[in-house]
């Protein structure tokens, strides 16, 4: 199994958490900025984009079906049908409503009039609301975790999520039950190991 993105995190970053927490052994294959014409032109990639998943002769792009089919296969999609559908919602919601428009207002958004108010509502407005409605779900699923006593890949999500935009929020963000949930996704032992050993990413 082979997973190809740039060297970052943005659309590849909880497909390899998935794998990591999973067990499931992969090729993380990065590349730099200046790499991606060679590495499309000779990757055969089905609609010309990265993430792509090589796995048993298939190639999967668009990184939420890939990230849907790694839970599956890492067991962390959920244990019922309504577990998988809370875990795709959870995870579409944070895609959707916070890194979108955490990357809007730090990468994309160029005038820095707009990209300032853009990261001060972001911070003050979008965060807070959005981590209290997550934490009204959490507390009634009285686990550990967001679906229950068991984890899935939307704990992964939140952990990616907070990573991705604590260097706007800071650390100090959301109440102490979502706080706990971070730190118990971040003490996995395999999560550790990944920390410590994944490449220093460009971007």
């Amino acid at each position: 199994m082979k997973l190809t993105y740039f060297n970052g995190p943005v659309r590849a970053e909880l497909i390899r958490l998935v794998l990591v927490q999973g067990g499931i052994e992969f090729e993380d294959f990065r590349f730099e900025f200046n790499d991606w014409p060679k590495v499309k032109e000779e990757g055969d990639f089905p609609f010309k984009q990265v993430p792509v998943l090589e796995t048993n002769g298939l190639k999967l792009c668009q990184s939420r079906v890939i990230v849907r089919y790694a839970a599956r296969l890492a067991g962390l999609a959920g244990k019922t049908s309504e577990e998988e559908a809370m875990s795709d919602m959870l995870v579409v919601a944070m895609e959707d409503d916070i890194l979108e428009k955490y990357w809007q207002c730090i990468f994309f958004e160029k005038d820095p009039e707009k990209k300032a108010e853009l990261q001060k509502t972001f911070k003050e407005e979008k965060v807070p609301k959005f981590l209290d409605n997550i934490d009204k779900l959490y507390q009634k699923s009285g686990g550990d975790y967001l679906l229950g006593n068991s984890i899935s890949y939307a704990d992964l999500a939140y952990y990616r999520m907070i990573n991705a935009i604590k260097s706007l929020t800071g650390d100090d963000i959301g109440s102490e039950r979502l706080k706990g949930l971070y730190q118990r996704v971040a003490a996995l032992p395999r999560i550790v190991n990944y920390e410590k050993t994944k490449p220093k990413p460009a971007f």
